[in-house]
């Protein structure tokens, strides 16, 4: 049997996945998954995990976090293979990176592309993500789902009209298509998100919008920050996963935010200081949204956690066993 844990994502698009375990067992389901010649070709970002940070992961250490070993891709027995209409849900299933797609950007291109004062910067992610990092420069849609991308350029461009006029740039020579309402496709879009995947889909989409350079980064922060040195690095703060070191830094360290069990986003020390914070219930984010019943909730499922180590009690994940009469009974495990 194969130590493997994660989650896998298959689309007409493609596939995508997180998947944790021993190095041997994850070369050996990366072979088995690229033995299929139209999966060929994968691209990879690897995250080595200490033994330390597995026991933390799975909740077996007194630091361990509410609900350690629930979400993917750190439970040895918790494995997930999803088919969707979308790799990552635009609301445009007609949108197809596999007919078309922006240009990819190599990392150490990347800065040289962002540079330039005719690229227009744009960050893919939610707005929870690009609160804690992002790229010098960048532009937040200040999203709360991906779905939402696609309103907020329509909102943003104002895009071509057929009373639209074409005008030349002067700075740059290029041509840009003058809306009504003054504002400017830009002659050229770099994006980019956590591992390179939301921006298929949203170059696709770009393109289909006609927009006419349209790049991202290949392979995504994560992959910038494992190859560009930080003395080179056009990166500000820190980048969020979705995994329990909630965020990286240059070379994929672990970084310094923690994660609010009440809303999944990432808190820092600051946060944690704040009158709202209560751990595993509340925090500056989410304080003001959430009910006192909600709350209370919460705080029911952190003495279940205290008190048993994980959220359900010791019997979760286990069916009742079945009496001499068929009926069901419990299960408890004691130990010393």
């Amino acid at each position: 049997m194969l130590r493997v844990s994660g989650g896998i994502i298959l689309a007409p698009e493609g596939i995508n996945g997180s998947i944790c375990g021993t190095r041997e067992s994850v070369a050996e389901v990366i072979s088995f998954i690229q033995s299929d010649e139209r999966l060929m070709g994968l691209r990879q970002v690897e995250s080595p995990v200490s033994p330390e940070e597995e026991a933390i992961h799975h909740g077996h250490t007194s630091s361990s976090p509410l609900a350690a070993g629930e979400d993917v891709p750190f439970r040895w027995d918790h494995v997930r293979v999803k088919l969707k209409k979308e790799m990552v849900s635009l609301g445009m299933p007609s949108v197809s990176p596999i007919e078309k797609v922006g240009k990819y950007v190599s990392p150490r291109d990347w800065n040289s592309l962002i540079s330039d004062p005719d690229t227009v910067v744009i960050d893919v992610r939610n707005s929870y993500e690009i609160r804690i990092g992002k790229f010098k420069g960048a532009v937040d849609p200040r999203t709360k789902a991906f779905r939402e991308f696609p309103s907020w350029v329509d909102d943003q461009f104002q895009l071509a009209q057929p009373k639209d006029q074409v005008v030349p740039n002067s700075s740059s020579g290029s041509i840009e298509k003058a809306t009504e309402g003054g504002q400017k496709v830009p002659p050229r879009v770099a994006m980019y998100c956590t591992g390179g995947i939301r921006c298929e889909k949203a170059s696709s989409f770009l393109l289909s919008k006609g927009f006419k350079e349209v790049y991202h980064l290949q392979g995504g922060i994560l992959k910038y920050l494992e190859e560009v040195p930080d003395s080179d690095s056009l990166w500000e703060g820190e980048c969020f996963v979705f995994d329990k070191r909630v965020s990286v830094d240059h070379g994929l360290e672990q970084g310094t935010f923690k994660l609010c069990y009440g809303c999944k986003q990432p808190v820092s020390d600051a946060d944690m200081d704040a009158p709202e914070w209560e751990y595993g219930i509340s925090c500056p984010y989410c304080f003001s949204s959430k009910s006192e019943e909600e709350k209370e909730r919460a705080r029911a499922r952190q003495r279940q956690f205290e008190t048993w180590g994980v959220i359900g009690g010791p019997d979760k994940g286990r069916r009742p066993a079945k009496t001499a009469d068929g009926s069901d009974r419990s299960i408890t495990h004691m130990s010393s």
